[in-house]
This record gives C-alpha cells, structure tokens and sequence, in this order.
C-alpha cells in the first residue's frame, strides 16, 4: 500500500470538477484533505496507476502532481492531519 501526494491547479473556471473529486475518493481506500488542491490518499495504486485515473476528470490546461510520500517528511499542519498520515507510513 501506498500513501501519495495529489496536488492539482484546476484552471477552468467553467468545468465542474466534482467527477475528478469523486475519482480521488472511489480510487483510494482512506484519504484527507486538510490543505485546499492537495490529498494524502492510502491506496493500492503506485502514483502513475493514479495519476492515470484522474487525466479525464482534467482539462489538459490544468495540472496535476502524484507522488509517493517517503518517511522524510515535514510541514505546519494540525495534529490530526500528522496523526493519520504517520499511522499509514510507519
């Protein structure tokens, strides 16, 4: 299993996204979303097998980025959000 960084620029202002969204959610088997255009989703999926689900749900103006996450690591974020994500990498 894998926990993975998606982070997105949606550029269109007249596309509804909420497909995009829901893939994010139905490809993924735990996610949050504390930081607005950003997920840590835990999946099966390696960053490519992802990335490759969510390419329709995007205009190809837009941008989008899936990394794996590594035990490096580091941010302002609140207790919450640090006690999930250590509980998926270690």
């Amino acid at each position: 299993m894998a926990v993975l960084l998606v982070t997105y620029e949606l550029k269109s202002k007249f596309k509804d996204y909420s497909d995009l969204f829901k893939a994010i959610q139905s490809n993924c088997l735990q996610w949050w979303h504390y930081i607005e255009n950003s997920w840590v989703v835990s999946t099966t999926d390696s960053a490519n097998e992802l990335a490759n689900k969510l390419y329709p749900h995007i205009e190809n103006t837009d941008h989008l980025l899936v990394v794996k996450i590594g035990r490096e690591h580091q941010g302002w974020l609140p207790q919450g959000a640090w006690d999930w994500l250590n509980s998926k990498l270690y």
